[in-house]
């Protein structure tokens, strides 16, 4: 799909360039999942927004509270308190979304290990048979899983965004030099703020971007 619906090489002055998108209804079946999505593209690992709008997402390994004690989780809830007054502050007009996802598990490649694996076993001059028979099990199994999601993981998700001018690419270009600053500064104050409970952070790509817009469409992710 085109960006802002324009060629790349459009240069006409009188194109209107104000972003006046607005989500409409839901037609009773005659309209497309992108004309209801407020989303119009994924461009150099963000999602762009068809009401101007620059979207990162940014994973975090997030800290299990049910292994700490009372004085500890206070400790967590006043870090996190920290963070957002140093990201947010009173006169701030940023503005943070945090969701968490509950996605299945992905096996793919414990199952391209696993076939890998049988394919040498039974390749070898002389094969054995009970080794070659149990790692098919594991194959089994393990795609059984994956066809009935029948284990899943939770996902903690930061989304920051920054607003775009207009509908060009320079404007398009210069915000996504600001959210990689910003996304890299969260990044470093997350991981900073919660150095003592090895908390994890980073930036999604554009594949594990689409991935998690899949599983917020369909859980199954088909």
């Amino acid at each position: 799909m085109k960006l802002f619906g324009l060629a790349a090489k459009e240069t006409k002055v009188e194109q209107d360039l104000e972003f006046t998108f607005e989500p409409k209804k839901i037609g009773k079946g005659k309209q497309t999942i992108f004309d209801m999505s407020l989303i119009q593209s994924v461009y150099r690992d963000y999602l762009v927004t068809k009401t101007g709008y620059l979207v990162g997402i940014i994973e975090i390994s997030g800290v299990n509270l049910e292994l700490l004690n009372e004085s500890e989780q206070a400790d967590v809830f006043e870090t996190y308190n920290a963070f957002l007054m140093t990201t947010l502050g009173d006169a701030s007009a940023e503005q943070q979304q945090y969701l968490d996802m509950t996605i299945p598990v992905d096996f793919e490649e414990f199952l391209l290990s696993y076939k890998k694996r049988y394919l040498q076993e039974i390749e070898k001059e002389e094969p054995n048979q009970a080794r070659s028979s149990l790692i098919a099990s594991y194959i089994d199994d393990l795609a059984s899983k994956t066809r009935t999601q029948e284990m899943s993981t939770k996902k903690h998700l930061l989304i920051v965004r920054e607003k775009i001018k207009d509908k060009t690419f320079t404007s398009l270009n210069k915000k996504v030099t600001d959210l990689d600053e910003k996304t890299t500064q969260y990044i470093n104050r997350l991981e900073d703020s919660f150095d003592s409970y090895d908390m994890q952070a980073k930036k999604l790509h554009s594949n594990e971007i689409l991935a998690v817009l899949k599983n917020l469409i369909n859980f199954s992710g088909h």
